[in-house]
């Protein structure tokens, strides 16, 4: 086998994958500081505002700095450049007081504007990096806060669903007989329903009366609950063939407890395969959250989330003709996915034993 920084070296689409995940999760964990605004924060005179970060101007030369707009055309938000009117962008500026990571008090952003070209100013007129909505709030902010529930959800659900995995499939492949007919069957149940009907149900017989804490663990366990089956099969059957083994046999023979066994001995040697399934299997989790809080089944306000930016703003193909910078969280979301995806298929090579 390949060293893996030689192999992801020589694999320009893995390199590129993970480039585009650090990038993601870094927004992800640092999504306060990043952000110039909080998800929340309104500016009801710029309306579905264009994008406005520049890089050059008479006036500022070549420098980060915005220019000022004014309303046109209120019947389609339509706006127009005002000349000579530009506001530098400052890094880390002073912004509203923030909690890096919901714990460090803050009040230090990134980048941010002032009033004129005097630095030293308060914050005033905004920097849409994205644009903003149909309520005035800058979509850069609420793609980085929307990261923190889409893509936290897919490591937190993998994580419960791989753990049922173990458990489940180690069970039912170590003591075979009635309990790996009961499990089995059970999995087999839940594959033979369409996940995407499956999750629907699920969420929908729930309680609607949830805040959005609550609707977050709740759609976790849906999707972890419709998870597990494939990984668990897997497990039951590598499980079956390794328990023959004369170090499981030994471990028996001491009358090591059946958890112990089934963890400490056995579950190692199958970590590789766990890990390509589970960075495979990721981009589902993402895209069930995602898909419910679309339908209005999972994340609402004033939490934010992906899917609830696109249920929110990107409705209809005017709206997305119009603003098509409103699609930006759709965009996120295909990069995270096609991040994943072949981001797993590199890890399938490198644990492949065959593989040259």
């Amino acid at each position: 086998m390949k060293p893996f920084k030689t192999l992801l070296l020589g694999n320009k689409l893995a390199i590129t994958s993970l480039a585009i995940l650090v990038i993601l999760y870094s927004g992800l964990l640092f999504a306060e500081f990043l952000a110039p605004y909080t998800s929340q924060t309104q500016f009801s005179e710029h309306v579905y505002h264009p994008p406005n970060l520049s890089f050059y101007s008479k006036e500022l030369g070549f420098r980060l700095q915005v220019q000022e707009t004014v309303l046109i055309r209120p019947l389609d938000m339509r706006y127009a450049r005002v000349p000579e009117k530009y506001h530098p962008v400052r890094i880390f500026t002073s912004g509203a007081p923030i909690r890096l990571f919901g714990l460090l008090p803050a009040n230090i952003h990134l980048f941010g504007t002032t009033t004129s070209y005097n630095e030293e100013e308060s914050l005033s007129y905004p920097v849409f990096l994205l644009g903003s909505d149909g309520l005035g709030r800058d979509v850069f902010s609420r793609i980085l806060y929307g990261s923190r529930i889409s893509l936290s959800i897919g490591f937190v659900g993998i994580s419960i669903s791989t753990f049922l995995a173990l458990l489940l499939g180690g069970l039912s492949g170590y003591f075979g007989g009635a309990v790996d007919w009961v499990i089995m069957r059970l999995a087999e149940l839940i594959i033979l329903i369409p996940g995407l009907y499956l999750i629907l149900f699920l969420r929908s017989v729930l309680s609607s009366e949830l805040n959005s804490g609550q609707t977050y663990l709740v759609i976790t366990a849906i999707l972890s609950f419709v998870g597990w089956p494939g990984s668990a099969r897997l497990v039951r059957g590598m499980v079956h063939s390794i328990k023959r083994e004369d170090f499981v046999v030994n471990a028996e023979l001491e009358s090591i407890p059946t958890i112990r066994i089934l963890f400490v001995y056995i579950m190692p040697h199958l970590s590789s395969i766990l890990i390509v399934s589970a960075a495979l299997s990721i981009p589902g989790f993402i895209l069930g959250e995602v898909l419910l809080s679309y339908l209005g089944l999972g994340i609402t306000e004033p939490a934010v989330s992906w899917g609830s930016l696109l249920s929110r703003e990107a409705t209809t193909l005017s709206t997305l003709q119009n603003f098509p910078w409103l699609l930006t969280p759709g965009i996120m979301l295909l990069l995270a996915t096609l991040g994943f995806t072949f981001f797993g298929e590199f890890l399938r090579d490198y644990f492949d034993p065959h593989h040259a």
